[in-house]
Protein backbone atom coordinates (compact mmCIF):
# COMPACT_ATOMS: atom_id res chain seq x y z
CA UNK A 1 0.00 0.00 0.00
CA UNK A 2 1.41 3.57 -1.05
CA UNK A 3 2.02 6.01 1.86
CA UNK A 4 0.73 9.48 1.66
CA UNK A 5 1.20 12.27 3.41
CA UNK A 6 -1.56 14.03 5.81
CA UNK A 7 -4.50 14.68 4.35
CA UNK A 8 -4.81 17.50 6.49
CA UNK A 9 -4.08 21.72 6.36
CA UNK A 10 -1.08 22.47 7.77
CA UNK A 11 -1.19 23.29 11.14
CA UNK A 12 -1.30 26.80 12.65
CA UNK A 13 -0.54 27.53 9.37
CA UNK A 14 -0.98 31.80 9.31
CA UNK A 15 -3.57 33.40 7.12
CA UNK A 16 -3.08 36.72 6.22
CA UNK A 17 -5.22 39.24 6.91
CA UNK A 18 -3.06 42.09 7.64
CA UNK A 19 0.63 43.08 7.99
CA UNK A 20 2.13 40.00 9.08
CA UNK A 21 6.03 38.70 9.82
CA UNK A 22 7.06 35.04 9.94
CA UNK A 23 10.50 33.95 9.97
CA UNK A 24 12.22 31.08 8.53
CA UNK A 25 11.97 29.39 12.03
CA UNK A 26 8.47 29.83 12.63
CA UNK A 27 7.19 28.46 9.11
CA UNK A 28 5.39 25.61 9.30
CA UNK A 29 6.57 22.77 8.11
CA UNK A 30 5.14 20.27 5.68
CA UNK A 31 5.39 17.02 3.87
CA UNK A 32 3.61 17.28 0.01
CA UNK A 33 3.22 13.76 -2.26
CA UNK A 34 3.95 10.19 -1.38
CA UNK A 35 6.24 7.61 -2.70
CA UNK A 36 5.08 7.66 -6.50
CA UNK A 37 5.18 11.45 -6.97
CA UNK A 38 8.15 11.75 -4.30
CA UNK A 39 8.02 14.06 -1.35
CA UNK A 40 8.73 17.30 -1.31
CA UNK A 41 9.73 19.56 2.11
CA UNK A 42 7.76 22.20 1.81
CA UNK A 43 7.78 25.72 4.59
CA UNK A 44 4.20 27.07 4.34
CA UNK A 45 4.62 30.91 5.97
CA UNK A 46 1.09 31.37 5.40
CA UNK A 47 -1.10 32.68 2.64
CA UNK A 48 -3.85 35.63 2.39
CA UNK A 49 -7.20 35.71 -0.44
CA UNK A 50 -4.78 36.36 -2.86
CA UNK A 51 -1.66 35.46 -2.69
CA UNK A 52 0.16 32.43 -0.63
CA UNK A 53 3.98 32.30 0.79
CA UNK A 54 5.67 29.38 0.37
CA UNK A 55 9.34 27.65 0.07
CA UNK A 56 10.35 24.10 -1.43
CA UNK A 57 13.44 22.33 -0.87
CA UNK A 58 14.76 19.77 -3.26
CA UNK A 59 18.08 17.78 -2.32
CA UNK A 60 20.64 16.60 -4.69
CA UNK A 61 19.66 14.03 -6.78
CA UNK A 62 15.96 14.57 -5.26
CA UNK A 63 12.52 15.38 -7.92
CA UNK A 64 8.95 15.35 -7.88
CA UNK A 65 6.56 13.98 -10.20
CA UNK A 66 2.15 12.85 -9.66
CA UNK A 67 0.57 9.88 -8.71
CA UNK A 68 -3.12 9.44 -8.17
CA UNK A 69 -3.43 11.65 -5.19
CA UNK A 70 -1.34 14.24 -5.77
CA UNK A 71 -0.99 15.75 -9.27
CA UNK A 72 1.04 19.00 -10.02
CA UNK A 73 -1.34 20.97 -12.16
CA UNK A 74 -2.80 23.96 -11.82
CA UNK A 75 -4.73 26.53 -13.83
CA UNK A 76 -3.00 29.62 -12.67
CA UNK A 77 0.19 31.89 -13.50
CA UNK A 78 2.92 30.05 -11.76
CA UNK A 79 6.69 31.46 -10.41
CA UNK A 80 9.52 29.67 -9.46
CA UNK A 81 12.43 32.27 -7.52
CA UNK A 82 15.26 29.28 -6.97
CA UNK A 83 16.95 31.43 -3.92
CA UNK A 84 19.92 28.67 -3.84
CA UNK A 85 20.98 25.77 -6.25
CA UNK A 86 19.57 24.80 -9.33
CA UNK A 87 16.23 23.92 -10.08
CA UNK A 88 15.04 22.28 -13.45
CA UNK A 89 11.07 22.05 -14.01
CA UNK A 90 9.79 20.26 -16.77
CA UNK A 91 6.23 20.26 -18.83
CA UNK A 92 6.39 16.16 -18.97
CA UNK A 93 2.86 16.40 -21.87
CA UNK A 94 4.68 19.06 -23.97
CA UNK A 95 8.83 18.41 -23.40
CA UNK A 96 9.29 21.60 -22.70
CA UNK A 97 12.29 21.87 -20.13
CA UNK A 98 13.57 25.62 -18.24
CA UNK A 99 16.55 25.31 -15.88
CA UNK A 100 17.28 28.18 -13.45
CA UNK A 101 20.10 28.74 -11.42
CA UNK A 102 20.34 31.17 -8.30
CA UNK A 103 18.79 34.29 -8.85
CA UNK A 104 16.95 33.24 -11.59
CA UNK A 105 13.10 32.08 -11.81
CA UNK A 106 10.67 29.40 -13.92
CA UNK A 107 7.37 30.75 -14.86
CA UNK A 108 4.60 29.55 -17.25
CA UNK A 109 0.71 30.02 -16.88
CA UNK A 110 -1.87 28.23 -17.85
CA UNK A 111 -3.46 24.38 -16.88
CA UNK A 112 0.01 22.63 -17.29
CA UNK A 113 1.49 19.80 -15.29
CA UNK A 114 4.57 20.33 -14.10
CA UNK A 115 7.70 17.81 -12.72
CA UNK A 116 10.50 19.41 -10.71
CA UNK A 117 14.38 18.15 -10.13
CA UNK A 118 17.62 19.05 -8.49
CA UNK A 119 20.00 17.58 -10.75
CA UNK A 120 22.70 19.65 -8.90
CA UNK A 121 25.50 19.03 -6.19
CA UNK A 122 23.56 21.25 -3.60
CA UNK A 123 20.09 21.39 -1.68
CA UNK A 124 17.89 24.26 -3.52
CA UNK A 125 15.35 26.87 -2.31
CA UNK A 126 12.40 27.66 -4.24
CA UNK A 127 10.32 30.70 -3.74
CA UNK A 128 6.70 29.48 -4.38
CA UNK A 129 3.99 31.80 -6.02
CA UNK A 130 0.91 31.82 -8.22
CA UNK A 131 -2.69 33.57 -8.81
CA UNK A 132 -4.98 33.04 -9.00
CA UNK A 133 -5.69 30.74 -5.86
CA UNK A 134 -7.55 27.88 -7.18
CA UNK A 135 -9.33 26.88 -3.64
CA UNK A 136 -9.93 28.39 -0.26
CA UNK A 137 -7.49 28.74 1.97
CA UNK A 138 -9.13 26.03 4.40
CA UNK A 139 -9.16 23.70 1.95
CA UNK A 140 -6.38 21.17 1.56
CA UNK A 141 -4.73 20.33 -1.41
CA UNK A 142 -5.33 17.12 -1.47
CA UNK A 143 -9.40 17.21 -1.81
CA UNK A 144 -9.11 19.05 -4.84
CA UNK A 145 -5.64 17.14 -6.39
CA UNK A 146 -7.25 14.02 -6.65
CA UNK A 147 -10.09 15.20 -8.91
CA UNK A 148 -7.64 16.68 -11.12
CA UNK A 149 -7.51 14.94 -14.63
CA UNK A 150 -4.58 12.60 -15.42
CA UNK A 151 -1.62 13.08 -17.50
CA UNK A 152 -1.35 11.78 -20.97
CA UNK A 153 1.36 10.63 -21.84
CA UNK A 154 5.13 11.98 -21.10
CA UNK A 155 7.59 13.52 -23.37
CA UNK A 156 11.53 13.87 -22.28
CA UNK A 157 11.62 16.72 -23.83
CA UNK A 158 11.08 18.79 -27.47
CA UNK A 159 11.55 16.07 -29.82
CA UNK A 160 9.76 18.61 -32.83
CA UNK A 161 13.15 20.69 -32.44
CA UNK A 162 15.53 17.70 -32.74
CA UNK A 163 17.83 18.27 -36.32
CA UNK A 164 16.80 22.40 -35.84
CA UNK A 165 18.85 23.31 -33.40
CA UNK A 166 19.84 26.30 -32.57
CA UNK A 167 18.23 27.50 -35.58
CA UNK A 168 14.66 28.10 -34.05
CA UNK A 169 15.63 28.62 -30.68
CA UNK A 170 14.46 32.00 -30.82
CA UNK A 171 11.55 31.19 -32.38
CA UNK A 172 10.73 28.95 -29.92
CA UNK A 173 11.58 31.44 -27.05
CA UNK A 174 8.64 34.06 -28.38
CA UNK A 175 6.54 31.02 -28.99
CA UNK A 176 7.20 29.89 -25.00
CA UNK A 177 6.19 33.36 -24.00
CA UNK A 178 3.12 33.95 -26.25
CA UNK A 179 1.57 30.95 -25.31
CA UNK A 180 2.63 31.04 -21.60
CA UNK A 181 5.03 28.01 -21.53
CA UNK A 182 7.85 27.14 -19.34
CA UNK A 183 10.32 30.16 -19.29
CA UNK A 184 13.60 30.75 -17.77
CA UNK A 185 13.60 33.99 -16.14
CA UNK A 186 16.66 36.43 -15.00
CA UNK A 187 18.05 40.00 -14.53
CA UNK A 188 18.88 39.51 -18.30
CA UNK A 189 15.23 39.80 -19.36
CA UNK A 190 13.87 41.58 -16.13
CA UNK A 191 11.72 44.99 -17.20
CA UNK A 192 13.81 47.73 -15.07
CA UNK A 193 12.17 50.31 -13.15
CA UNK A 194 14.01 52.85 -10.95
CA UNK A 195 12.01 53.41 -7.31
CA UNK A 196 12.40 56.98 -6.07
CA UNK A 197 14.68 60.06 -6.53
CA UNK A 198 16.52 60.98 -3.74
CA UNK A 199 17.74 57.70 -3.12
CA UNK A 200 16.69 55.54 -6.03
CA UNK A 201 16.50 51.72 -5.99
CA UNK A 202 16.58 49.35 -9.10
CA UNK A 203 12.90 46.91 -9.42
CA UNK A 204 14.13 43.99 -11.23
CA UNK A 205 10.71 42.88 -12.98
CA UNK A 206 10.91 39.12 -13.84
CA UNK A 207 7.29 38.97 -14.35
CA UNK A 208 4.49 41.04 -14.64
CA UNK A 209 0.99 39.93 -16.28
CA UNK A 210 -2.58 39.98 -15.39
CA UNK A 211 -2.47 37.54 -12.22
CA UNK A 212 1.22 38.60 -10.56
CA UNK A 213 4.22 40.52 -10.83
CA UNK A 214 7.49 39.25 -9.00
CA UNK A 215 11.11 40.59 -9.28
CA UNK A 216 14.31 40.86 -7.11
CA UNK A 217 15.51 44.61 -5.75
CA UNK A 218 19.09 45.26 -4.10
CA UNK A 219 19.54 47.51 -1.33
CA UNK A 220 23.29 49.02 -0.07
CA UNK A 221 23.58 49.73 3.07
CA UNK A 222 21.74 52.42 5.11
CA UNK A 223 19.19 53.63 2.43
CA UNK A 224 15.52 53.83 3.01
CA UNK A 225 13.40 53.83 -0.28
CA UNK A 226 10.30 56.20 -0.88
CA UNK A 227 7.13 54.47 0.47
CA UNK A 228 5.16 52.52 -2.10
CA UNK A 229 1.79 50.67 -2.12
CA UNK A 230 0.21 48.36 -4.52
CA UNK A 231 -3.35 47.81 -5.58
CA UNK A 232 -2.85 43.90 -4.72
CA UNK A 233 -1.09 42.00 -2.16
CA UNK A 234 2.59 41.51 -1.80
CA UNK A 235 4.67 38.94 -0.51
CA UNK A 236 8.43 40.08 0.47
CA UNK A 237 11.71 37.41 0.97
CA UNK A 238 15.03 38.55 2.26
CA UNK A 239 17.94 36.68 0.63
CA UNK A 240 20.68 38.21 1.18
CA UNK A 241 21.64 40.84 3.71
CA UNK A 242 19.23 42.34 6.57
CA UNK A 243 16.16 44.16 4.83
CA UNK A 244 14.12 46.03 6.69
CA UNK A 245 10.55 47.71 5.89
CA UNK A 246 9.44 50.80 7.40
CA UNK A 247 5.41 51.09 7.34
CA UNK A 248 4.76 55.09 7.61
CA UNK A 249 1.82 55.34 8.13
CA UNK A 250 1.49 53.25 11.64
CA UNK A 251 5.28 53.16 12.33
CA UNK A 252 5.60 49.29 12.13
CA UNK A 253 9.42 48.19 11.87
CA UNK A 254 10.24 44.83 10.37
CA UNK A 255 13.26 43.07 10.14
CA UNK A 256 13.69 40.51 7.87
CA UNK A 257 16.57 37.85 7.74
CA UNK A 258 17.03 35.36 4.93
CA UNK A 259 14.12 33.76 4.01
CA UNK A 260 11.84 35.58 6.45
CA UNK A 261 8.92 36.49 4.68
CA UNK A 262 6.18 39.87 4.93
CA UNK A 263 2.67 39.34 3.91
CA UNK A 264 1.34 43.45 2.68
CA UNK A 265 -2.07 43.38 1.99
CA UNK A 266 -2.95 45.65 -1.16
CA UNK A 267 -2.57 49.61 -0.27
CA UNK A 268 -0.24 49.64 2.40
CA UNK A 269 2.24 51.97 2.00
CA UNK A 270 5.58 50.84 2.85
CA UNK A 271 9.51 52.10 2.68
CA UNK A 272 12.19 49.40 2.02
CA UNK A 273 15.18 49.82 4.18
CA UNK A 274 18.86 48.69 4.52
CA UNK A 275 19.85 49.51 8.24
CA UNK A 276 22.99 47.59 8.02
CA UNK A 277 26.41 48.02 6.95
CA UNK A 278 26.45 45.46 4.17
CA UNK A 279 23.92 44.87 0.83
CA UNK A 280 20.75 43.48 1.08
CA UNK A 281 18.74 41.54 -1.23
CA UNK A 282 15.19 40.80 -1.57
CA UNK A 283 12.61 38.97 -3.99
CA UNK A 284 8.90 40.13 -3.85
CA UNK A 285 5.51 39.06 -5.35
CA UNK A 286 2.27 41.43 -5.85
CA UNK A 287 -0.87 39.50 -7.03
CA UNK A 288 -2.86 40.79 -8.76
CA UNK A 289 -1.59 44.30 -9.52
CA UNK A 290 1.31 46.04 -9.38
CA UNK A 291 0.27 49.39 -10.31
Amino acid sequence: MTASAPVQAPKNATYFKEPTLVTRRDAVRFLWGDEDSHFVADLVYGRGDRLAALVYKLAPGESFGSSKTWRPLYDQDRYYYVAQGELTIQDPESGDVAVARAGEAVYWRGMRYHYGYNFGTEEVFVLDWYAPQERAANVPEIETSVKKRAMTGRQEGRTDLLGRWPTDALKDLHDRYEQGRMVRLGEDTALHFILGEQDPVLMNLYASTEALTAGTFALRPSIMAEAEQHPGDEVLFALEGCVHVYLPETYDWYELHPLDCLFLPGGTPHRYCNNGAVPAKAAFCVAPDYR
